[in-house]
C-alpha cells in the first residue's frame, strides 16, 4: 500500500495501491535486453489507409468539435455494422463515441452508480476495474472463478453475491487477462439473473476481434434494443489504434443522455480526426481484421505450445484475447515473487496474475505483443530458469 499525505491531495486519494501494471514503464528499463510482454499495446500497425483518413480529414477542416454524441457520421457506421455483424439494432441516440474503453467504463459508472452502489466483476479481472468503479464512490464485489473450470461461470455461486444494492455486472468476453470466451449459456445465465434482481449488465467488448471461437454472439444482441445491457467497445486492440482513443458506448437512450452530460465536463467532444480514423477502419473491417487475427492467433499458438513443453507451467489453450494467462503454482513461487524472478534472470518482462484479482494469484499474464521470433527467444530464455526445466 502506498500513501501520499498532502493537505493539497483529496484524503480519498493519499492511500492507494499501485497496480502492477502502472509499474511497467519502470521495470522494463532494468535491464538494456529486455522482451516486454507485459502491457497489452498491440505491436502490429494500425492500417494505413486509417491514418490516411485521418490525415485528410485534418486537411479538410475537420480539427473542430463534433456533435456531443460523436461524429455522425461514425455512429451511423457503427450502426451499419451491429446491424449486418449481430443482427443487433439501435438508434442514433442510442450511442456515444467515447476516447476509449476505459473513457467509456468510467462514463458508465458515473452514470449509474450512487455511493455504496455494488459491481460485480468476473475475476480474474482488468486491473483497473477497482478505481473505475471507486471514483465514483461504487463498491467493487468479485465473482472468483477457477483455472480448474477453465474459468467458467458457477451461476448458482454467482448468485451469492448479488444483493439489495447489486447494480451491475461486467462481462469481458474474450477475458482480459484469461482468454475466456464465456459460453452462451453462461451469458444467457447472467442475464436471467440481470432480469431477476433488476440490474445491469456492462459487456466490456474490447476484444471482439480476436475470439478465437465458434461462439462470435454479442452480449447486446441477446436483447431486441438497449436495455439492459451496455455495450463497451474500444478500437484500440480490434484495430491496433490504442493511442488514438477511440471508442463507444452503446445504452438506452436515458443512459447516453446522462453519459454525455458527464462527458461535456470531461472531455467535452471527441477527437474529430480520430473518429473519421474510426469510419474508414469500420468501412474496412473485414479486411483489416483479417491480418490481425491470424498474426495473434499465431502467436499465442506459438505460447501455448512452447508452455506445454515446459515443467511448473500450464495454460489452457487460448480462446481469445492475445493474452495467455499461465498457472505457475506448481514453482511455489507467488506471482509477484515470480514476476521479479523472471525479470531479473531471463530479463523477460509479464504481469503478475495476482493484480487481476484474488483468482489471478499462481498465475502469470504473458502478452502476445512480439513477433514469433522474439517470443522464441524469450522463451528460449525462460527455458534455461531452474524452475522451468
Amino acid at each position: 500500500m502506498n500513501f501520499v499525505k498532502s493537505p493539497y491531495i483529496a484524503k480519498r486519494h493519499w492511500e492507494f495501491e499501485e497496480a502492477a501494471l502502472s509499474k511497467t514503464n519502470e521495470m522494463v528499463k532494468r535491464y538494456d535486453d529486455v522482451i516486454d510482454l507485459s502491457i497489452g499495446d498491440p505491436d502490429y500497425p494500425a492500417d494505413k489507409r486509417i491514418i490516411e483518413a485521418m490525415y485528410k480529414a485534418g486537411l479538410q477542416g475537420n480539427t473542430r468539435y463534433t456533435e456531443f454524441l460523436g461524429d455522425e457520421e461514425l455512429r451511423q457506421e457503427t450502426i451499419n455494422m451491429y446491424k449486418e455483424d449481430y443482427g443487433f439494432d439501435f438508434q442514433m441516440d442510442e450511442i456515444l463515441i467515447t476516447a476509449g474503453g476505459t473513457h467509456a467504463m468510467y462514463l458508465t459508472m458515473e452514470a449509474i452508480l450512487d455511493e455504496g452502489d455494488e459491481v460485480i466483476a468476473i475475476a480474474p479481472y482488468y486491473i483497473y476495474y477497482q478505481p473505475q468503479i471507486e471514483l465514483p464512490k461504487g463498491k467493487l464485489v468479485v465473482y472468483n472463478t477457477k483455472s480448474e473450470d477453465n474459468f467458467d461461470v458457477d451461476l448458482h455461486e454467482l448468485e451469492k453475491c448479488i444483493t439489495s444494492r447489486t447494480k451491475a455486472i461486467v462481462i469481458n468476453s474474450p477475458c482480459n487477462p484469461s482468454g475466456k470466451v464465456y459460453s452462451q449459456e453462461n451469458i444467457k445465465g447472467i442475464l436471467a439473473l440481470a432480469e431477476k434482481y433488476d440490474f445491469l449488465v456492462i459487456a466490456d467488448d474490447i476484444y471482439c476481434a480476436l475470439n478465437y471461437t465458434d461462439n462470435r454472439k454479442a452480449i447486446c444482441s441477446y436483447e431486441k434494443s438497449p436495455k439492459r445491457v451496455i455495450t463497451l467497445y474500444s478500437y484500440s486492440k480490434d484495430y491496433c489504434m490504442t493511442g488514438l482513443r477511440l471508442g463507444h458506448i452503446i445504452a438506452s437512450k436515458e443512459l447516453i443522455a446522462t453519459m454525455r452530460r458527464v462527458n461535456e465536463a470531461v472531455t467535452f467532444t471527441i477527437n474529430s480526426m480520430a473518429q473519421k480514423g474510426g469510419v474508414c477502419a469500420i468501412k474496412n473491417r473485414k479486411e483489416i481484421q483479417k491480418g490481425l487475427y491470424k498474426e495473434y492467433y499465431d502467436r499465442e499458438m506459438y505460447i501455448y505450445e512452447r508452455i506445454k513443453k515446459m515443467n511448473n507451467i500450464f495454460c489452457n489453450k487460448p480462446e481469445g484475447t492475445f493474452y495467455v494467462f499461465a498457472d505457475i503454482s506448481k514453482t511455489g513461487i507467488s506471482s509477484m515473487d515470480i514476476w521479479e524472478k523472471i525479470l531479473d534472470e531471463a530479463h523477460v518482462l509479464m504481469l503478475p496474475g495476482s493484480g487481476f484479482g484474488q483468482a489471478g494469484e499462481g498465475f502469470i499474464r504473458i502478452a502476445a505483443t512480439v513477433g514469433i521470433n522474439t517470443l522464441k527467444e524469450a522463451f528460449d530464455r525462460l527455458e534455461r530458469m531452474s524452475i522451468f526445466k
